[in-house]
């Protein structure tokens, strides 16, 4: 469930990206191998307009279900830490597991995070205004758990659990937050719900072809524990087509979701993401907030020579749901390009700088492990 809150996302993409990249087993591999378990650990730097700049450690452990390191229809499983620090005083600290039962037949997924990460607010709504800024202080706790079972070939369907807790919240403007605002005073949202997915990527950290699909449903409700009843419904997908005798790749994305009337202003649907920008590069998370969002993503992701390549994308989107708003008011573009370095040529893992423009006056680099989407 994207923009529940406000933490690093690309802190996860190191440790688990990387894992993923060189877990996959090697399209000419004849006959099945033992596995062996890999501890892989890293500090890193990067960039984005939310974050400036951003100190991390991220580590991890990859291994496969115990007594099937020799069957090549069961993935990889990961244990992840990591931990980051930015230069606008943020920090987040998370752990997580990916863990893949015998055969793949069950595929169990966990998380857990906390931080402190102050943002700014601009109200909700696709026509905010930039001189609004109300610096938010807050602290989080937050919570995933799901239990996929495979229904046949790529596709997983199972339970889905979120938990976010924000709390010592402190706006620089208390006059401006009314005290009806949802989330205005922080709190706990707690949902229930149902996720199924398909994956038919031939890579999670740098497609080449292949497409993915995701379908999540959650309910919050008091009888969970939330302090705020709404619904969540989220799309996401993904189509990749190679060109140019596969040198190449155009990669599609389309994301959208959906929320009840009473969401909080910390799981309003939001234009951007954090670090890793994967959602409409260049703009800042909550920047643009409301109830539902669409948003359409195209890339051209070409190479260079050897290990260097570059990118060409642009993006559509919107929030509304909001009285007095709809999907056509105000809508948000994005467009740029970047430079790719592969630091796996075995099985790719891209690193990424992309500088964005948009056509409502801000934007910048990013910088992230693996390609936006």
């Amino acid at each position: 469930m994207r923009g529940v809150i406000v933490y690093s996302g690309l802190l996860w993409m190191l440790a688990t990206g990387w894992a993923a990249a060189q877990s996959q087993p090697s399209e000419t591999d004849s006959l099945p191998r033992p596995y062996r378990g890999r501890v892989i650990g890293l500090p890193y730097v990067s960039y984005s307009p939310q974050t400036r700049w951003q100190f991390g450690v991220a580590g991890g452990y990859q291994f496969k279900w115990p007594g099937m390191s020799r069957d090549s229809t069961t993935r990889p499983s990961y244990l992840a830490a990591n931990f980051a620090y930015t230069t606008k005083g943020q920090w987040v600290v998370e752990m997580g597991t990916s863990l893949y039962a015998a055969h793949s037949r069950w595929w169990h997924q966990g998380d857990i995070a906390a931080g402190y990460y102050p943002v700014f607010y601009y109200g909700i709504g696709p026509g905010t205004s930039s001189a609004d800024t109300n610096l938010m202080q807050n602290r989080f706790v937050k919570l995933g758990v799901r239990s996929l079972r495979r229904a046949g070939g790529q596709f997983y369907v199972g339970p889905d659990y979120r938990l976010l807790s924000v709390f010592d919240v402190a706006w620089q403007f208390p006059a401006r937050i009314p005290a009806s605002l949802p989330g205005g005073s922080g709190g706990v949202n707690s949902g229930l719900g149902i996720l199924a997915l398909v994956e038919g990527r031939n890579s999670s950290t740098t497609p080449t072809r292949g497409y993915y699909a995701q379908v999540g449903y959650l309910l919050h409700d008091g009888v969970l524990g939330s302090d705020f009843d709404y619904s969540h419904l989220a799309i996401d997908g993904r189509l990749y087509v190679p060109v140019r005798r596969g040198r190449d790749v155009i990669a599609l994305a389309g994301y959208a979701e959906f929320n009840g009337s009473a969401v909080p202003i910390q799981a309003m649907a939001m234009l951007g993401n954090v670090a890793s920008q994967t959602i409409m590069r260049g703009v800042y998370l909550g920047r643009f907030r409301d109830r539902h969002e669409l948003v359409a993503q195209a890339d051209y992701r070409g190479h260079l020579k050897g290990r260097l390549g570059y990118v060409v994308f642009g993006s559509a989107g919107n929030v509304f749901g909001s009285p007095g708003t709809d999907l056509f008011d105000q809508v948000k573009l994005t467009y740029g390009a970047g430079l790719r370095f592969d630091v796996n040529p075995a099985d790719p893992l891209n690193i990424r700088v992309d500088y964005a423009l948009t056509n409502f006056g801000s934007g910048g680099v990013s910088i992230g492990a693996t390609e936006a989407f």
